[in-house]
């Protein structure tokens, strides 16, 4: 899913909660009628849904953190919240297909972030 045009280029908080938003709505398309508590008590395996989970905790982080960056920082935060989540995910790439789906996500998010943010 690729953000929506409702926001300026120009907010790119704007533009990371609309991704957020979207990533939110993916997760619950995904999961229909099923809570992730159920999934999780039950041990089934859903990658789909935690790759939008990890989309949604990327952009929650890079929201939280743009809040406080100076406009000219916004930029070295995007490329930290990227490097942090290539360790992540190097870090998980033998562990199973649902942290895998979360890494990737979480590092999909991120760079496209960066194409919004500079």
């Amino acid at each position: 899913m690729t953000p929506s045009k409702k926001s300026s280029p120009f907010d790119p908080m704007a533009r990371v909660q609309e991704a957020r938003e979207e990533a939110a709505l993916a997760m619950r398309q995904v999961a229909g009628n099923t809570s992730a508590c159920t999934m999780g008590r039950e041990g089934r395996s859903f990658p789909a849904y935690k790759y939008y989970e990890g989309k949604a905790a990327a952009l929650g982080a890079l929201a939280r953190r743009l809040k406080t960056a100076p406009d000219e920082e916004r930029g070295a935060v995007v490329h930290a919240l990227i490097e942090e989540w290539r360790q992540e995910a190097a870090a998980r790439a033998s562990h199973s297909k649902d942290w895998q789906a979360y890494t990737a996500g979480g590092l999909d998010a991120a760079i496209v972030a960066e194409e919004w943010i500079g």
